[in-house]
C-alpha cells in the first residue's frame, strides 16, 4: 500500500511539473493556476472526491465550451485555450479514483501540458520543469509496471535502483537523439514572452539628463545578444554599440532634433567598404526600447523582425535625423542585421553638423572655458587637443555611481566640486570642453563591451555607456573620457552574480536548445570533422579508411553481442515467470494475487516454488540476473514438487 501511495504522489507531482512548464510563460490565466493548485493539494492529501466523475465531467465540458467561444470571438489565444483545457482535464483526473485508465489519462494530459509549455515559452524555467517532469513521470510509471507484474511487489529500495538507472538512460538517450538526428528549429513555434525577472531595464529616452544615481551600471541582466562575422574570438569585446546621438545641451540635459524618414525595410547611414563587420542582433525582452544598436560605426540596418507574444513578423525601420534607427511598431523582442565599418575607418561630416555641435549653453559657468584652455595647453592640433582633454579627464577625475541627485549646475558640480561621476558626466564634460576649444562634438549613448558565450556576445544592462564623437579635420573621432576599468558593467555582490549566471544559462538554453536547428547540427558536425571537436582550430588528421572500417566492424559486433545477451536474459526471465504461473494454476495453488496461495505458504514441500518466485522477482526488478541454466533448474525443481498435487493442510 505504501508503494501505491508513493506511485500516486509521484504521478501527481509529475503532472504539477508539466503544469509548471506552461505556467512559467505567464500566459496561463490566474484562475487556472488556482484551480490546479487546489486539485493538487487535495490529491497529495490522499483524497479522491470525484469517484463518480460524471458531474465534474459535465462542468469541465461547459468550461471548455466557454474557452473555445472566447477563442472564436478572438478574446483568447488558441494555444492558451488548449493548455487550459489540458490543465483542467488533468486536475479532474487526479481527483478521480486511481486505476490503470485514470493513470493513463493523467499521463497523457500531462504530456499535452508539456507540449503546450513548449509552445508558450522558451524560458529556461521551462527546461527545469521539463527535467522534473521527466524524472517523476519515469519513476511513477516504473512503479506502475512493477505493481502490474503480479504478486506482492518487492520493496521500494529494491526497485528504485533500476528505476533511477532508467531515468538516467532516458535523459542520455533523449539528449543523444536531440543532437544526432535532424530536426527543425524550435523557434518557429516558440514565443518570446515579456521580460522575465522584473520589468525591462534598459532603453533610450528622447533626452539625456545629468544627475541621479547610476543604478543601471550594476544591473547584470542581458539585454541583447549579437553574433559577429568575422568573429574576433575574444572573451570580452572591446567594442562600442551605438544607440543614438545628442548634439544640443542646455546645461542640464542633452537632446536631438530633426525629422524622420518614411519607414522602409532597409536603412543606409553611409557607404560600406572593405572590412565591414556583419552582426545578427536580438534585442531581448529585458531591453525595453525600439532603438536599434550596432557596432561603431553602423552603416546598414536590415532584415528586422518583431517578436510578439504569439508570433513573429517582418517589420520596417525608421531613420531619425540624429542617425537613430528604430523599429516601426511595438514588440516584446526584436531581431535584425546590421553592417558596420571597423573603428579605423571614419566618416565625413558636413558643415551644418559642425555649426550645431559647437553651440554652448547660454548660462555656461565661465570657469569651464578657462579649464579647457588650461587642460589643452601645449597641444597644437585639434586632434592633439582632443586626445589631451580625454586623457586629462581620465586621470584627474574619479568614477562613482553614488551621486547627490539633481543640482542647479550638474556639469560645474562635477568639474569643480565632486570631481567624481559616471559616464554621462564624463562624456558631457569632454564634449563641452571640446566645444570651448572650437572642436565640434556630440554625446553618443549605447553600450560598451560584450561577454562571449556560446559563439556570440552577450551585452548587459550594466554595459550601458556614454562617450563622445568629435569632428576633427572633417572626420569623426571617437573619444571616451571614462576610465577604461569603469566602462563595462559593474558587479555588485552575490545577488548580481547569481542573476548574471542565470541570464547566461538562459542565453545558452536559447542558443543550444530552442534555436538549435538542422543547420546548427551541420556546423557542429563540420567542426568535429575539421578540428576533432576542439576549439583550437588545429588540423585534424583523417584516419585511414581501413581503420574506420575496422572500428566500425568492432563496434557493430560489440553492439550485436550486447543485444543478443540482453534479449536472451530478458526472455529467460519472462519464461520463468510465465511457466511458474502456469504450473501453479494447473496444481490449484494459484492465489488471488496471481502467485502462490498464501494459505499454502507454510507447506515445506513448496520451498522450491517459493525460491523460483523470489528469483524471478529479483531478476526482473532487482537486477540480480539469472545465472546460465538457473531458470531451467528452478523450473525443474518446482515442477517436481507440484506434480504431487495439492496436499491437505493440518487443521
Amino acid at each position: 500500500m505504501k508503494q501505491e501511495r508513493l506511485r500516486l504522489v509521484l504521478r501527481d507531482l509529475a503532472a504539477s511539473a508539466a503544469f509548471g512548464a506552461m505556467a512559467v510563460s505567464g500566459q496561463v490565466p490566474a484562475w487556472t493556476v488556482l484551480i490546479f493548485a487546489l486539485a493538487l493539494g487535495v490529491a497529495l492529501a490522499g483524497k479522491r472526491p470525484l469517484a463518480d466523475g460524471r458531474a465534474s465531467a459535465g462542468v469541465l465540458l461547459v468550461v471548455v465550451a466557454f474557452l473555445y467561444a472566447l477563442v472564436a470571438m478572438e478574446q483568447l489565444d488558441m494555444v492558451v485555450a488548449a493548455c487550459v483545457t489540458a490543465a483542467l482535464l488533468t486536475a479532474q483526473r487526479m481527483l478521480a479514483l486511481p486505476g490503470p485508465r485514470t493513470d493513463g489519462q493523467v499521463n497523457l494530459a500531462s504530456l499535452l501540458m508539456v507540449a503546450g509549455g513548449a509552445a508558450l515559452s522558451a524560458d529556461l524555467l521551462f527546461a527545469f520543469c521539463l527535467l522534473v517532469y521527466t524524472v517523476l513521470a519515469v519513476l511513477s510509471q516504473g512503479l506502475a509496471v512493477v505493481a502490474d507484474a503480479g504478486g506482492r511487489p518487492p520493496p521500494v529500495r529494491v526497485v528504485f535502483r533500476p528505476l533511477v538507472a532508467g531515468v538516467i538512460l532516458c535523459l542520455v538517450g533523449a539528449l543523444s537523439f536531440f543532437v544526432i538526428f535532424p530536426r527543425l528549429s524550435w523557434n518557429v513555434a516558440a514565443r518570446r514572452g515579456a521580460a522575465s525577472l522584473g520589468p525591462a531595464s534598459a532603453g533610450f529616452s528622447d533626452t539625456l539628463r545629468l544627475g541621479g544615481v547610476g543604478v543601471l551600471k550594476s544591473n547584470p541582466r542581458v539585454v541583447f545578444r549579437a553574433e559577429l562575422n568575422p568573429d574576433p574570438m575574444r572573451d570580452r569585446l572591446d567594442g562600442y554599440w551605438v544607440g543614438r546621438r545628442f548634439d544640443t545641451f542646455d546645461g542640464v540635459q542633452w537632446s536631438a532634433r530633426g525629422p524622420s524618414t518614411p519607414a522602409r525595410r532597409e536603412v543606409h547611414l553611409g557607404p560600406l567598404g572593405a572590412g565591414a563587420v556583419d552582426q545578427h542582433i536580438e534585442l531581448l525582452p529585458a531591453y525595453g526600447s525600439r532603438t536599434l544598436v550596432g557596432l561603431d560605426a553602423p552603416m546598414v540596418f536590415s532584415a528586422a523582425q518583431t517578436h510578439q507574444g504569439n508570433y513573429s513578423s517582418r517589420t520596417d525601420l525608421v531613420r531619425h535625423a540624429d542617425g537613430r534607427v528604430q523599429v516601426d511598431g511595438p514588440g516584446n523582442a526584436f531581431s535584425y542585421r546590421v553592417s558596420s565599418m571597423p573603428e579605423r575607418q571614419v566618416r565625413e561630416v558636413g558643415p551644418e553638423d559642425e555649426t550645431r555641435q559647437l553651440a554652448l549653453p547660454a548660462k555656461l559657468d565661465p570657469r569651464i572655458p578657462a579649464l579647457g584652455q588650461r587642460l589643452a595647453a601645449g597641444a597644437t592640433t585639434p586632434r592633439a587637443i582632443a586626445r589631451q582633454l580625454e586623457r586629462a579627464l581620465q586621470s584627474s577625475y574619479e568614477y562613482t555611481l553614488e551621486l547627490p541627485g539633481a543640482v542647479k549646475d550638474p556639469l560645474a558640480d562635477f568639474l569643480f566640486q565632486r570631481r567624481a561621476g559616471h559616464c554621462e558626466e564624463f562624456a558631457t564634460a569632454l564634449a563641452i570642453l571640446l566645444r570651448t576649444q572650437g572642436i565640434p562634438s556630440r554625446v553618443v549613448v549605447g553600450f560598451y563591451g560584450g561577454e562571449r558565450a556560446a559563439g556570440e556576445y552577450l551585452v548587459r544592462a550594466g554595459d550601458a555607456h556614454a562617450w563622445v564623437e568629435a569632428m576633427v579635420d572633417g572626420q569623426v573621432l571617437r573619444l571616451d573620457a571614462t576610465p577604461p576599468q569603469n566602462r563595462a558593467a559593474a558587479a555588485q555582490g552575490l545577488t548580481a552574480w547569481l542573476l548574471a549566471r542565470w541570464e547566461a544559462l538562459q542565453i545558452g538554453w536559447l542558443e543550444r536548445v530552442v534555436d538549435f536547428s538542422l543547420s546548427d547540427q551541420a556546423r557542429l558536425a563540420d567542426r568535429f570533422r575539421s578540428t576533432g571537436g576542439t576549439s583550437t582550430g588545429s588540423a585534424w588528421r583523417r584516419p585511414d579508411p581501413g581503420v574506420w572500417a575496422a572500428l566500425g566492424a568492432l563496434a557493430a559486433v560489440l553492439v550485436a553481442i550486447a543485444a543478443v545477451r540482453f534479449f536472451l536474459r530478458t526472455n529467460e526471465v519472462q519464461h520463468l515467470g510465465q511457466a511458474l504461473a502456469r504450473m501453479l494454476l494447473a496444481s490449484g495453488r494459484l492465489g488471488p494475487d496471481g502467485w502462490l496461495d498464501r494459505a499454502r505458504v507454510s507447506e515445506p514441500d513448496l520451498e522450491p516454488v517459493r525460491r523460483g518466485i523470489a528469483r524471478y522477482r529479483e531478476a526482473r526488478f532487482g537486477r540480480r540476473h539469472l545465472e546460465p541454466g538457473e531458470g531451467r533448474r528452478l523450473l525443474r525443481d518446482a515442477r517436481t514438487v507440484l506434480r504431487a498435487g495439492p496436499r491437505s493442510l493440518p487443521s
